[in-house]
This record gives C-alpha cells, structure tokens and sequence, in this order.
C-alpha cells in the first residue's frame, strides 16, 4: 500500500490568514528544513510545492536570511 501525496503550487495556502512576520517565520522554518530533509519533505511538510520550496531555499543561499523577506 503506497500513500499518495498531493502538492499543490500554491502559496496562498501556504501563506493563508498570516501576517507578514508569520509568513517570514513559515519560509524560514521551511528553508531549514528543506536543508537539513530536501526539497521534496519540506514541500510535502508545507503543503506546497518543490519550486516553492527550492525558490526559497535558493534565495536563502543568496543573499542569507535578507532573501527570507516576504514581499506581500
């Protein structure tokens, strides 16, 4: 028996009814976990997708924790 996993490319769920200082604390918590598990468990943890995930990480390994600004 497998489990099925749906991803969703979506950052409004993933960003839904927060503010801007939780959203930030949200891609922060996910940028750590994607390097320390990979992209893949982070996105299935964070119900998003991995180009969201690897956007982020990729903007963490950058410009650091600046790149972790949400603009929204």
């Amino acid at each position: 028996m497998s489990v099925e996993f749906k991803l969703y490319c979506n950052d409004e769920e993933l960003y839904k009814n927060k503010t801007k200082e939780e959203r930030e604390k949200i891609v922060k918590e996910m940028v750590v976990y994607a390097l320390g598990n990979g992209i893949k468990p982070a996105a299935r943890k964070y119900n998003t997708c991995p180009k969201t995930v690897r956007k982020w990480v990729n903007k963490f390994n950058t410009l650091g924790d600046d790149g972790l600004k949400v603009q929204k």
